[in-house]
């Protein structure tokens, strides 16, 4: 399974001068078809960090349960429904962590 990792900036009150912000990190999943994996019901959203400022390099802190999750996900497996076969399997994946 490839994930992708995303972090996004936007203001609630469409204000630019304010000085709260929100920050989204979402999920993207890469193994769907390329005209699936942008389409918003396929883009999970992990986590909201609300702040005044960017988390810059202290986002670690804020996605460390996420990490902590998806490690538990790929040690352990997990129970997945297939689609296409209408049938249960036990996931048991990999996990690399790529920062770039």
């Amino acid at each position: 399974m490839c994930l992708g990792l995303c972090t996004n900036r936007f203001n609630p009150f469409k204000s630019f001068a304010a000085l709260y912000s929100c920050w989204l990190v979402i999920l993207t999943v890469y193994n769907l078809l390329p005209k699936m994996c942008m389409r918003p019901e396929f883009l999970v959203l992990s986590t909201i960090i609300l702040g005044s400022n960017s988390p810059g390099q202290n986002i670690n802190v804020f996605i460390q349960l996420l990490i902590y999750e998806l490690k538990q996900l790929w040690s352990f497996g997990a129970l997945t429904y297939d689609v296409l076969r209408k049938q249960f399997f036990f996931y048991e994946g990999s996990f690399d962590v790529d920062y770039q």
